[in-house]
């Protein structure tokens, strides 16, 4: 191979390592988020529930 040849593979192994090595830290920051700010169902109220409903014909 020439030397042009081995100079282009090893930037090109270079960028994808650089690649995988960047999703595993965007992976692991995705998992430290989701650890540290949990999602939080919020209840919904009905404004218009049966029980003000019911509340107010009595």
């Amino acid at each position: 191979m020439t030397a042009t040849i081995e100079k282009a593979l090893l930037i090109a192994g270079i960028g994808m390592v650089g690649i995988f090595v960047f999703m595993a830290l965007f992976y692991l920051l995705i998992l430290a988020l989701d650890r540290f700010l949990p999602y939080k169902e919020e209840e919904v109220t009905d404004a218009l529930s049966e029980d003000s409903i019911t509340n107010e014909e009595a």
